[in-house]
């Protein structure tokens, strides 16, 4: 017995031959058409599998931290402790830079504040002096005061002894006053030695980290005489741990976040990790995302490249069904139609994924229920 879709073909191979023409472009294509999946129109049985979508990215190490070290001091260099490749740890000594100039402006910045502190042991001396006089003339003063009361001395005595001390307590009082005014002396000349110092500090190149000395750019006995722009002597790198950085692609940026599993196969090698940073935010020429993992302890080299895997979702249970199962609401949501025997139920669903004419969703749905198209 033939079946609908035939016999429909084969009512069209009967029609009259004035149209034969246009039929035989017409009929493979019909034949086509209701040989499509979506054109059956069949019902589909919901199966719920574990679901995964991963990505796969290029992954490359590079450094923790890489930096140049350098000098603003101008002078000569006068001794360098390390070499390309050499390790070192923080405050380890680099390289040292002999520059007159500065240490003759510290011995002298050194030599002003030793001169503003004895400014200001002398003025406290002085203080000292005015004071002692002040207490004599306080004395003298209540003594005539004291006389000129029983009539032994005139008041012009005593108006006089008066005098002399409150002449004695206002020499106290600038003499004080000279104390504060050497000891700002002394405060700003001890600044600018500090400064000097620090500035010297500058001949002396020190890690500010354990690394490894990558490049050394310096050859004893250069002059260095660029204090503006400051001379590169070494190029620093933090090699453990290393800096894996991905870029991933804008379609799986919103489904990547910090502390997400990841498999980096570097050199050769696999290591299992998690992600340590995501930048959250897309690069405008690029349109990725940087993410990044801190691998220690691995012994790669900076540079290496590889790749990295990354599971964006894992769902225990989904149902893969036609795509044209899934409707759409007016509102914007997502649903299909179960079949119950008695008619059809509205479910929502939610969809992960478009794999060519099927869709990965997950719902309120289980396994053996029909889901009309």
């Amino acid at each position: 017995m033939a079946s609908p879709k035939t016999g429909r073909l084969a009512r069209l191979a009967d029609r009259p031959t004035r149209n034969s023409s246009m039929e035989r472009y017409l009929i493979p294509f019909i034949a086509i058409f209701l040989a499509h999946p979506l054109a059956a129109q069949s019902p589909h049985t919901v199966t719920l599998v574990p679901w995964e979508k991963t990505v796969t990215l290029p992954a490359e190490a590079a450094p923790n931290f890489r930096i140049s070290l350098g000098t603003t001091a101008t002078g000569w260099v006068e001794a360098i402790h390390v070499d390309a490749g050499s390790p070192v740890k923080k405050g380890d000594l680099l390289a040292e830079i002999r520059a007159p100039e500065l240490v003759a402006a510290r011995d002298a910045r050194d030599a002003e504040a030793r001169a503003a502190k004895q400014l200001v042991e002398q003025a406290k001396a002085v203080v000292e002096s005015a004071e002692a006089f002040a207490r004599a003339a306080g004395s003298e003063f209540a003594r005539l005061r004291e006389l000129a009361g029983t009539g032994t001395v005139t008041n012009k005595a005593r108006d006089e002894a008066e005098a002399r001390f409150e002449s004695a307590k206002a020499k106290v009082g600038e003499a004080t006053a000279g104390i504060a005014s050497a000891e700002a002396g002394a405060l700003a000349a001890a600044a600018r030695a500090t400064e000097a110092e620090a500035a010297l500090a500058y001949t002396r190149i020190e890690a500010p980290y354990d690394g490894l000395v990558v490049q050394r750019r310096a050859e004893l006995g250069d002059f260095l005489g660029s204090p503006g722009k400051g001379a590169e002597l070494f190029v620093l790198e933090q090699t453990d741990p290393l800096r894996v950085k991905l870029y991933v692609p804008e379609h799986a940026a919103a489904l990547t976040r910090s502390g997400q599993e990841v498999i980096l196969q570097l050199g050769g090698r696999q290591f299992p990790a998690k992600l340590a940073r995501v930048s959250g935010s897309l690069d405008p020429v690029t349109r990725t995302v940087l993410a990044e993992v801190d691998l220690a302890g691995s012994g790669l080299l900076p540079g290496t490249f590889g790749s990295a895997t990354m599971t964006l979702v894992k769902l225990e249970a989904a149902a893969l069904v036609p795509s044209n199962c899934v409707k759409t609401s007016s509102d914007g949501s997502r649903h299909v139609l179960v079949g119950n025997g008695e008619g059809e139920k509205k479910v929502p669903v939610t969809v992960h994924a478009v794999e060519g004419l099927n869709s990965v969703i997950t719902g309120e749905l289980v396994a053996g229920q029909t889901l009309l198209p």
